[in-house]
């Protein structure tokens, strides 16, 4: 099975999210995942690298709780893993902060 990837072109038009407007696609900077324009990506990275740190205070948030525990297939592992089963499952799953940050 073949899959059919979508290649956007230079040509396209692309709108800036800070001043919306209008620019080619070869005209726009990237930064972590964001387009901006030229006169808008110093503000693109400043918001991005905020967002980026909210997000890495959350997963760590979720986790923290888990350093220095033994979480091994030992008795006390096991007995840590049971106790901590809600837990981990929360820190398993994908935030929605996570999700929109990535774009997925």
């Amino acid at each position: 099975m073949s899959k059919k990837w979508y290649q956007r072109r230079d040509e396209e038009m692309e709108t800036c999210p800070i001043c919306k407007n209008e620019f080619e696609l070869g005209q726009m900077y990237e930064y972590r995942g964001s387009l901006a324009c030229e006169d808008c990506i110093e503000e693109m990275r400043e918001k991005r690298d905020i967002e980026r740190a909210e997000v890495i205070e959350e997963q760590n948030f979720k986790t923290d709780r888990f350093k220095g525990l033994d979480m091994s297939e030992s008795q006390i592992g096991k007995a840590n893993r049971a106790i901590l089963k809600s837990d981990i499952e929360i820190a398993k799953k994908e935030s929605k902060r996570l999700k929109d940050y990535e774009g997925s």
